[in-house]
């Protein structure tokens, strides 16, 4: 795993995680203004980088950044957004419990374990719209499961996915997130997590149903008529203002 940070040393430290396929530097592009405020510390998750090797587990991501934050902020962050599969990372670090992060802020988060299944015919959707540049006539079915279309978030993915990624890492990506389960012992966490998705999410909406049966404290937004990622896609200004506004 990479680590990239971006403003002033003394501001108060934010990690952010970035999305599935999604490369670290589109997410950057999309919130370097919250580096007025804030250390921003933007992972880039093994797989998904130049020059890493094969993606791991999101456990080993998850310790990875616990190593980090350990080492260069004594354990403790002001704050933490992920979005998508950032923000399923985010939900195995407070599952573990090993650092501290006064606020979270999850958005988009897909913890409902879809299965098997579903993590390998998507894989294979994206091996091949990777390898071929077309993705086959079932992906219409999933983005309608994200509350989106395909015409209309291909625009986006196209600058932020990152396509080197190998076989492997998609493989062992796709299968791990699909199968991801919420963890009981996340209700040890202590501090609190903002619960941010779209009203046409159905899985994120049912992750979030998850999340609240354990959550010590959480506040939960649904942002109306918007589908996966696009609060943060198209609303990117007012992302980041309620970014700073929830982290304070």
């Amino acid at each position: 795993m990479e680590f990239h940070e971006f403003g002033r040393k003394d501001a108060p430290a934010v990690l952010i995680n970035h999305g599935m396929m999604q490369h670290w530097k589109s997410m950057y592009d999309l919130l370097k203004p919250l580096a007025e405020h804030y250390r921003l510390i933007f992972t880039a998750m093994d797989g998904f980088y130049e020059g890493s090797g094969p993606f791991t587990t999101f456990a080993d991501q998850a310790k990875q950044i616990e190593d980090f934050v350990r080492a260069n902020y004594g354990g403790r962050l002001h704050g933490a957004y992920g979005a998508s599969q950032g923000a399923l990372l985010l939900t195995e670090l407070l599952t573990r419990g090993e650092i501290s992060i006064d606020n979270t802020i999850m958005d988009g988060c897909y913890v409902a374990h879809q299965g098997w299944i579903a993590g390998k015919v998507t894989a294979w959707m994206f091996k091949r719209y990777k390898n071929t540049g077309r993705f086959p006539a079932f992906i219409h079915i999933m983005m309608k499961l994200m509350g989106t279309k395909l015409n209309d978030m291909m625009a986006d993915l196209d600058k932020s996915l990152y396509m080197q990624a190998t076989d492997e890492t998609v493989n062992r990506n796709f299968i791990q997130n699909y199968t991801y389960r919420t963890s009981k012992e996340i209700a040890q966490w202590p501090f609190m997590v903002h619960l941010w998705c779209g009203s046409k999410e159905p899985y994120a909406l049912k992750s979030h149903r998850e999340l609240k049966k354990y959550l010590q404290q959480y506040d939960e937004i649904i942002m109306d008529g918007l589908g996966h990622g696009e609060f943060l896609l198209k609303q990117t200004d007012d992302t980041c203002e309620k970014i700073k506004n929830t982290l304070g």
